[in-house]
This record gives structure tokens, C-alpha cells and sequence, in this order.
């Protein structure tokens, strides 16, 4: 099967090679192989230049009539290699590295991103921006990112509260800051009560969390926090110093998770719960 598709991509690459050089290096057949990836295109008004994406199950509905080339654990190389692009748009982290290096080996273009800071989200945008031939329009919006970074930026102080984020409840997980998240509470002025642990997304115990007893718990959850049932757990435990402060908090953690200028939404609601909490006396 595999010198069947590398004939194929010969073949391929050799028809298309002249008009390539005729029509310069603009991209036009892109795959997106990442959900933001294929975000930053929609917001970059490059999305129809998109012939494949990924298929999480959350697309926009513009992308209707692309061609999905897989899940995250189904990539196919055979639906990617169908679609003739020009350009591989792939997640370092997120993605099989072999399959990549094996598209590469097959002379398609792979252009790798991996976002885990927030400002590494400004130097995904002015990159995306040089490829796409939009550097105008990826500029303007890394610099309107960066002015609102700064905007929302507090500094870390002894006083900073501590804050314990939790993304699901049985089992418990949370963030460290190895990832985005992470520097997500950093930035808003938050110390992050297991950013230590070297795992992305830890899975901790009740007993723990206790232990740290944080400031604040934010649940990352649809439910309203005076109905949000992971909260109610947290009640029980009239000692902690979250719920002596009332410091319970939810929020929607989706508009978190996707790196690209558009978390600037979730970032303000983020900053915002802790700025609520800095400002809100407290008795002991």
C-alpha cells in the first residue's frame, strides 16, 4: 500500500510541478491536520483555501463541503495524499510524528505549530500570515492579540491567589503549567496550585486538592456555579479556604482550549473571576 501512495504522490508532483512555478508560491490546496489550525484559517478569510481538516466533531459549518481526512487517533494518509494539497498544516504535539515525517518523505509540505504559551500564539499568527501571502491582515491581528495580552496581564505576588482549576470531577483532573492553561492563570495573576507536576493534564486526588487548599476552584463547566454539581461536592468541606470565601467559581473552559487569537473571550472571563476574587474582602 505504501509504494502505492508514494507513486501516486511521484506522479502527482510531476504534473503539478510546472504550474506550480507558474503560479508562484501561494498556497492554495490546504489540509489542516488541528482544530485551531483550521480555526486560524477562518479567522485569517483563508478558509477557502482549506480541502481537508480534521474532523473533531465541532467544525464550523462554512467547512461544510470540505473533505475530513480523520479523527485525532484516525488520520488517513490516503484521504490527506486524495486532496492534492500544497500545504500540511500539522500540530507537533497532537499529531503522529511519523505520519508527518512520512508525508514530508513523500514531498508534501509540512508546516509544524505548537502553541503552549499565550504568546506563542502571536508568533503562530505572523507565521500562518507569511504562508498564506496575508501578512497585512496576520499583523494587525498578532498586534490587537498582543495590546489585549497586556491589557489582562497582573503580575504574580506573594498575595496572588491560589487557584485550583479542575477540567472534570471523577476522576479529578486539572492543569499544570506545562501547557496553555497554565499560563493562562499565570498571566490573570493567579499562582496555579499543581503547576509543578510535569503532566499536561494531571489527574489528582480529592485528599490533594485539600491539602493545597486553594483560594479559588474553578470548575470548567456549563453548569452555573451555585447549580454545578462538581461544586456542591467541594461544599462538604467546610475547611477549605474556597469555600470559607465563597471563592467557587465555573465557567465555559472551551473557549480556552483552542490556541489561537479568538481565547481572548475566555481569557477575559478567566482573568476576570480572579480579579473578583482579589478585590472581594475576607474574614478569617
Amino acid at each position: 500500500m505504501q509504494r502505492w501512495l508514494a507513486a501516486l504522490v511521484c506522479l502527482w508532483l510531476a504534473s503539478t510541478s510546472a504550474q506550480a512555478s507558474d503560479s508562484g508560491s501561494e498556497v492554495q490546496r490546504i489540509v489542516s491536520l488541528a482544530p485551531f489550525l483550521t480555526d486560524m484559517l477562518i479567522q485569517l478569510e483563508a478558509s477557502d483555501r482549506l480541502v481537508g481538516v480534521l474532523d473533531d466533531g465541532l467544525l464550523d459549518a462554512e467547512l461544510d463541503s470540505v473533505a475530513r481526512v480523520g479523527g485525532h487517533q484516525t488520520l488517513s494518509r490516503e484521504l490527506i495524499l486524495a486532496e492534492q494539497p500544497d500545504l500540511v498544516l500539522a500540530w507537533t504535539s497532537g499529531n503522529d510524528a511519523q505520519l508527518l515525517t512520512q508525508l514530508e518523505s513523500w514531498g508534501l509540505r509540512v508546516e509544524r505549530f505548537d502553541p503552549q504559551r499565550l504568546t506563542d500564539i502571536a508568533t503562530m499568527t505572523r507565521g500562518l500570515g507569511r504562508l498564506l501571502g496575508v501578512s497585512e491582515r496576520a499583523d494587525a491581528m498578532a498586534h490587537d492579540f498582543e495590546l489585549s495580552l497586556s491589557r489582562l496581564h497582573r503580575p504574580l505576588t506573594l498575595e496572588s491567589p491560589r487557584v485550583f482549576v479542575q477540567l472534570w470531577d471523577d476522576p479529578l483532573y486539572t492543569v499544570s503549567n506545562e501547557q496553555l492553561l497554565g499560563d493562562a492563570l499565570s498571566h490573570c495573576g493567579a499562582h496555579n496550585v499543581f503547576g509543578d507536576l510535569p503532566v499536561l493534564a494531571p489527574q489528582v486526588g480529592r485528599e490533594s486538592v485539600i491539602a493545597t487548599d486553594p483560594d479559588l476552584i474553578i470548575a470548567f463547566s456549563d453548569e452555573p456555579a451555585q447549580a454545578n454539581p462538581w461544586l456542591q461536592r467541594w461544599r462538604q468541606f467546610a475547611q477549605l479556604r474556597a469555600v470559607r470565601h465563597e471563592g467557587l467559581r465555573s465557567m465555559d473552559g472551551d473557549a480556552l482550549v483552542r490556541p489561537t487569537p479568538a481565547l481572548l473571550e475566555g481569557l477575559e472571563v478567566l482573568c476576570g473571576l480572579i480579579a473578583e476574587y482579589r478585590l472581594k474582602p475576607r474574614v478569617d
